[in-house]
């Protein structure tokens, strides 16, 4: 408004004294292509003379340096010129302005070339700077013609190196912030200073009025600079203060044999080499810059990723308190690759207080020793002079047979198996001997025993009780006498009787092949021994439980039975033990299942689902209720078919067997044998005669359960030999 009330004056007081004060046509000092208006303004002319706040403000690089002679050139172009007169000769007005044909003589190559080092390191400094003169000037170069054809189209592919934010000089230690480079002489921050921008232009003083001239100094003066903006290139980026990677990687030299930062811990150095690396590339380093670093990469752990042994409660505590002994601080790396400090634990210092010998107890058994083994090869084994593990360690950090081996009394106290076993392992093969054959002995003891002693009366409830007590009585002597040999073995001197007891009771036994040849090769036996036969082995089934459970906790706390045993490969007799102990498990429950089921099912209640409720029947549960045992009835319909083969099998089996109980039975009380199977039976399709026998028929009940224990002792028994087979396997390596 100012600007315009004076012209009007003007040209009010030209009118009234009938001539008019004209200027040269108003001119630019550069006619600029429409597409450079974003960042070149026309200036206010009056006869070829500008305000100098009309000028544009100061470049940046050129505000960094020394301003004299730039100054001196613009006050040679500014003079104190009459811009409102009052008739032809007084002058109301006076101001200080700058002629521009001035500008364009005083502002030489010369001038700018001096200038033109510290403008030249940022591509947007140098852009900046060609706008002014070009602006002012007129000249489409700066030094010499030629220099500013980079500038012509500017993009983020103009800074080779990209660009960084100014605050990552937060990261740098203090130590290089505030060094100076012997080789530039330049500060550190004088440097990132003469390579930074804004993202936009941006004003560093009075942007309504840039230029001043001081009368008592006699110059033009600075009130106002401009920043460089990103905003050059065409592009934008998000708002703050940025450097130019290129600019100051080339302007801060390093020299690669100077150290800014060189300190007792050496964290300091760390940090230059990683800020320097990030920020310019591995090129403004030397080769080796790597030896040396404190970084959390190997040489030093985080305090939050230390981590120990299972056997850690048996670890000495001048080992347990090395941690804090050996905390510092060291570098870790972020994804730019700058340093964050962390709490760290030096792996030297650690790894030189402690090697396998020095933590004992339960670092140095089965699965512990193994995880301490790996422990420590993992944290010390490329530590520099360290050689803590033995020569063997490989041994030491894989499975042992020994270690295989289930049952306490084997491997002893200490958890040594001597070679001395030699005669433990004859002594085993022994016992196998000496308990299979006592169910033979222990029929043919009883039927002399009772034939001694009850002669009359084979059937007699004494002459059954003494059968019976003197074939478990022989078992039982047979496994109590094998669990005091053993405490004979050395190793074994402390073991506890009744785990050596249950043991031996777990040896495979031969007594359901004494029952099916007695029933089949002498069917004049008395049926009490048989049937104390099998009441005993039963009782050793259920005393061997314990054994074989012990053995699959074992196995299942150690990973045995995962990944189809895949721990156990190169171990077959380790397979044959721990399926042997499943499968007697899995046998011995399905049995019980099956004697518990045939003893006291009840009658089973048939269901009718047709005399179900019609109310049931309309509602949406009980649609789907219906829906889905009718699906599951008709599925076990199925099942049932294909297990009628069995049963079938099953039946024929329950009848021989009834048969020859019978014939036992009828031939001990009348010495000679029935001619007819029992009417209970009804027909049966063999070579054997089908008529009614006159005798009175044996229950239908014992001889199921006759069935179906020689059956589960015959399966038992396959299990045990697996698991004894094992066994016997893995103690005879030793």
């Amino acid at each position: 408004m100012m600007k315009l009330s004076k012209v009007t004056l003007l040209l009010l007081v030209s009118k009234a004294y009938g001539e008019v004060v004209e200027g040269p046509p108003a001119v630019t000092a550069l006619q600029v292509p429409a597409e450079e208006h974003r960042f070149l303004d026309t200036l206010a002319n009056h006869g070829g003379w500008v305000n100098p706040e009309d000028l544009m403000p100061m470049p940046q690089c050129i505000a960094q340096q020394d301003q004299a002679a730039w100054l001196s050139a613009m006050t040679k172009c500014s003079s104190k010129i009459c811009i409102n007169h009052f008739g032809p000769l007084i002058c109301t007005r006076h101001q200080w302005l700058t002629q521009l044909t001035c500008l364009s003589v005083e502002f030489t190559p010369d001038i700018v070339k001096g200038y033109l080092q510290l403008c030249s390191r940022s591509v947007l400094a140098k852009a900046q700077l060609f706008s002014w003169v070009r602006t002012v000037t007129g000249r489409t170069w700066l030094a010499e013609v030629g220099d500013t054809i980079e500038l012509e189209r500017l993009s983020p592919a103009s800074l080779p190196a990209g660009y960084a934010a100014v605050g990552l000089t937060r990261k740098a230690p203090t130590c290089l912030t505030k060094s100076i480079s012997i080789s530039s002489n330049e500060s550190f921050q004088h440097a990132i200073a003469s390579c930074s921008f804004t993202d936009t232009s941006q004003h560093t003083g009075n942007a309504a009025r840039p230029w001043e001239y001081n009368e008592p100094r006699r110059s033009i003066i600075r009130l106002d600079s401009a920043t460089v903006g990103y905003d050059l290139t065409g592009r934008s980026i998000w708002p703050g203060h940025y450097f130019d990677r290129n600019c100051f990687c080339d302007s801060f030299a390093f020299d690669s044999n100077q150290n800014f930062c060189t300190t007792p811990n050496q964290l300091d150095l760390t940090r230059q080499r990683l800020w320097i690396n990030a920020t310019c590339g591995p090129e403004s380093l030397p080769s080796n810059w790597t030896i040396g670093l404190r970084t959390t990469y190997y040489d030093y752990i985080p305090v939050e990723d230390w981590n120990w042994p299972k056997c850690y409660t048996d670890m000495p505590k001048r080992v347990t308190r090395s941690t804090e002994r050996c905390a510092t601080d060291a570098c870790e790396v972020d994804n730019d690759g700058y340093c964050y400090i962390k709490r760290t634990v030096d792996r030297s210092c650690f790894c030189n207080a402690i090697t396998y010998d020095t933590c004992g107890g339960s670092c140095h058994v089965f699965e512990s020793r193994i995880d301490y083994v790996h422990w420590l090869h993992g944290l010390c084994s490329e530590v520099h002079g360290w050689h803590g593990l033995p020569k063997e360690w490989r041994k030491l950090a894989a499975i042992t047979a020994l270690e295989l081996i289930p049952l306490p009394w084997v491997t002893g106290s200490d958890q040594k198996y001597t070679r001395d076993s030699s005669n433990s392992f004859a002594l085993k093969l022994a016992t196998l001997v000496l308990l299979n054959a006592t169910p033979f002995l222990a029929i043919f003891l009883s039927m002399k025993m009772s034939e001694r002693f009850y002669p009359s009366d084979s059937q007699s409830a004494e002459r059954r009780f003494l059968t019976g007590t003197s074939v478990a009585a022989l078992n039982i002597l047979a496994a109590i006498l094998n669990t005091f040999l053993s405490r004979q073995i050395p190793n074994f001197e402390e073991t506890p009787v009744y785990q050596l007891l249950l043991v031996w009771c777990s040896m495979p036994r031969l007594s359901w092949l004494a029952i099916l040849l007695a029933i089949v090769k002498r069917p004049e036996l008395d049926v009490s021994a048989i049937s104390a036969t099998l009441v005993t082995e039963w009782v050793f089934q259920v005393l061997t439980l314990p054994t074989m459970v012990q053995a699959i906790q074992y196995g299942f706390e150690h990973d045995f039975y995962t990944e189809a045993m895949k721990r156990l490969d190169g171990f077959p007799f380790a397979k044959l033990t721990y399926t042997g102990s499943l499968l007697y498990l899995i046998t011995f429950i399905i049995a019980l299942v099956i004697l518990v089921r045939t003893i006291f099912e009840p009658e089973p209640k048939k269901v009718k689902f047709d005399d179900w409720s019609p109310r049931w029947k309309r509602s949406t549960v009980g649609k789907i209720k219906l829906g889905l045992m009718l699906l599951f009835k008709e599925q076990w319909a199925h099942v049932t078919k294909r297990m009628r083969l069995f049963n079938t099998y099953w039946s024929t089996l329950e009848q021989h067997i009834y048969l020859f109980l019978t014939k036992a039975s009828h031939t001990a009380e009348h010495g000679r044998l029935p001619n007819h199977p029992p009417a209970s039976y009804g027909t049966m399709y063999s070579t054997l005669p089908s008529t009614v026998s006159p005798h009175p028929p044996l229950r239908k009940l014992p001889v199921r359960l006759y069935s179906i224990s020689i059956v589960s002792l015959l399966l038992l028994w396959t299990a045990k030999w697996l698991f004894w087979g094992g066994f016997l396997g893995l103690t005879s390596a030793y």
